[in-house]
């Protein structure tokens, strides 16, 4: 019986502790990011008291290109109707190298169908979830089907990145380096002063800012550098190679030098290398 009890205050006390530190934290929705590093192995982070990276294959030794995280919802409880409970939204979603899109979920990456030659992956909330079909169309992730499903597409052009940003708004970049906003109802063509000068690599939309990897001829930049827009005019933002900024307003972005990941929380004056991510080399990162 002592056992039993002291077995049952353990329990208790682990409960406690794990409610002390959702509550001390003040996340009400904590970003999932997920990084892809060059061998194409994605590693999931989730914002909670650990923070740590987890590698996270995708299933038959497929490699990953695209990724976006999703969202980790504090509850007070250890259950979901009790104080202090943490829950996995799933809105975390990747592509892999033949255009297959997978969701995280149970811990493990679990195929998604629906959309097929898939070439990027975005969302916001698990009710704002696009993939980039083979043909340059969006399909729109249906939770209660879970399948991609319908078409959007933009007139005369082929989409192949995207970002869904605050609240579900929509950015993407064509194949003829055109860049486009929907506005609920219509895609609108956003103005770009470099014109034909400038390809588009990618996307990210976050904390007031569009963010676009960009490679601009001319440049003394290298070959794919960040960039901001202001009034239609690329603004050099840094030296990376990938760049995405997440709920919290965390920028989080790929070296061009050394293609390791790093961060800048807001308050931060500077980037810093993230101590866990350092050894890996990385492609991409979605947060």
């Amino acid at each position: 019986m002592k056992i039993k009890h002291l077995v049952r205050a353990l329990i208790i006390a682990s409960a406690t502790f794990s409610s002390a530190s959702a509550l001390a934290e003040g996340h009400v929705n904590s970003p999932v990011r997920v990084a892809i590093d060059h061998q194409g192995i994605p590693y999931v982070q989730k914002d909670d008291s650990l923070g740590a990276w987890q590698q996270a294959a995708l299933p038959y030794g497929q490699k990953a290109v695209a990724a976006s995280g999703g969202y980790f919802h504090y509850h007070f409880g250890t259950s979901p109707d009790d104080p202090g409970y943490a829950y996995y939204e799933g809105a975390t979603f990747s592509v892999s190298e033949s255009g297959n899109a997978f969701r995280y979920q149970d811990d493990n990456w679990q195929p998604v169908t629906g959309c097929w030659g898939a070439t990027d992956v975005s969302s916001f909330t698990v009710d704002h979830v696009y993939c980039v079909n083979g043909d340059g169309t969006l399909k729109k992730f249906n939770d209660d089907t879970e399948n991609f499903e319908g078409s959007y597409r933009i007139d005369n052009e082929v989409i192949t990145k995207i970002d869904v940003a605050l609240g579900g708004e929509i950015w993407a970049i064509t194949e003829s380096d055109k860049l486009f906003k929907f506005n609920g109802v219509s895609w609108e063509q956003q103005s770009l002063a470099c014109g034909k000068l400038c390809t588009l690599k990618d996307i990210a939309v976050g904390s007031g800012q569009v963010y676009l990897v960009a490679s601009v001829y001319g440049s003394n930049d290298g070959p794919q550098s960040v960039y901001t827009l202001n009034n239609g005019e690329l603004v050099k933002f840094g030296a990376f190679y990938n760049i995405d900024v997440d709920r919290d307003g965390v920028i989080w972005a790929i070296s061009n030098y050394t293609r390791t990941l790093f961060y800048k929380r807001p308050g931060m004056s500077e980037f810093a290398e993230d101590a866990q991510m350092n050894q890996r080399v990385s492609s991409s990162i979605g947060g």
